[in-house]
């Protein structure tokens, strides 16, 4: 063989190898730290898990909230939680009660 098309052959080989050594650093950097790379997945994880447990604390505050006003209801009025928050509220104290004042 001619050594001018050996040469060619062995220009040809190491710039496909190097252009697909490019290729895959780029694909690999892609991978990782791209838009929609591993870093970024995990970043949504721990980002949608923290919303999550604020859902879960906002819901269970949310549920309190409906239940008071629920017993505040006219058509389902809780006495006692009423009497409750009227004397904790108000200041109102029974007709049979004694209220005794400390000083601090």
């Amino acid at each position: 063989m001619n050594k001018s098309v050996i040469l060619k052959n062995k220009i040809i080989l190491y710039f496909s190898f190097l252009i697909t050594f490019f290729i895959s650093i780029y694909l690999i950097y892609f991978l990782i730290n791209g838009q929609r790379g591993m870093l970024k997945y995990f970043y949504l994880t721990k980002k949608n898990l923290e919303s999550t447990q604020t859902l879960n604390s906002l819901q269970i505050e949310n549920d309190y909230y409906v239940d008071r006003i629920k017993r505040l209801q006219t058509n389902t009025l809780d006495l006692d939680f009423l009497d409750e928050n009227v004397r904790k509220n108000l200041g109102f104290i029974d007709k049979n009660e004694q209220v005794i004042i400390l000083n601090k």
